[in-house]
């Protein structure tokens, strides 16, 4: 089952029926992209339709954000649970399951952290470094060549939130070994210990935007974008039903 935000489907499936599905997806033949949906993803989606084309094409998008929880009970009273890129990406990493094989992307730095972290899920990394107008590395082919002869059967994409999301969807098909490629924009950050998570009292009261604004105050412009203006869309989509 499915909500929709602003016309962004939305998921209700909570943590470990998340792992569940990728689970199955390992053991087939299609590939799938599931993205860790927050309400920035919501707000650009209203300007840019391949990206909100892409997003409802998935079989997955997970709730990645309080607001996105409260704009499901103000819009509809429908339950939404939160799954967060951070908990469904440590859930991965820290698996039993030998079948698992992860390769990370992206990251500024910071993938190659993760993978001395997390050294018994992973099987390779690459900062990737910055995509041109055409959404392509300066090593395309090469980053390409990377992740199928590691035959990673997940793949880990922390890049800029639209870019991540339309490179794999451009790029999927050339890398078969991979089933479940998974957008989770700065979530090696906080892999990594890069930067601190909110406490989880925050996280549970939808605060975590706070304790982001105080310890990264260069992210106010994302974050007036996922508090203000969210906000804002979602009381005018609640006056126009009503």
């Amino acid at each position: 089952m499915k909500i929709s935000i602003l016309g962004v489907e939305i998921s209700q499936i909570d943590l470990p029926g998340t792992i569940g599905i990728i689970s199955k997806w390992l053991g087939q033949e299609d590939q799938h992209l599931l993205a860790t949906v927050n309400p920035e993803f919501v707000v650009a989606a209203q300007k840019d339709r391949e990206f909100k084309d892409i997003l409802n094409g998935n079989e997955i998008n997970t709730c990645d954000g309080s607001g996105l929880v409260w704009a499901s009970e103000f819009l509809y009273r429908k339950k939404l649970t939160k799954v967060t890129g951070v908990d469904l990406a440590e859930k991965l990493l820290t698996s039993k399951e030998d079948e698992i094989k992860i390769f990370l992307l992206g990251g500024e730095g910071t993938a190659e952290k993760v993978r001395e972290k997390f050294p018994e899920r992973t099987v390779d990394f690459s900062s990737g470094g910055k995509l041109d107008a055409d959404l392509r590395f300066s090593d395309q082919e090469k980053i390409l060549e990377q992740i199928r002869e590691s035959r990673a059967n997940i793949l880990f994409v922390a890049l800029p939130q639209v870019k991540q999301v339309k490179w794999i969807k451009r790029n999927l098909s050339s890398i078969p070994s991979v089933k479940a490629a998974i957008v989770l924009g700065g979530t090696f950050d906080y892999l990594s210990g890069r930067i601190k998570r909110a406490p989880k009292i925050m996280r549970t009261m939808g605060l975590e935007w706070l304790f982001r604004l105080v310890s990264q105050p260069s992210r106010i412009g994302r974050i007036y974008n996922a508090t203000v203006k969210f906000t804002f869309l979602i009381l005018k989509e609640k006056w126009k039903n009503k």
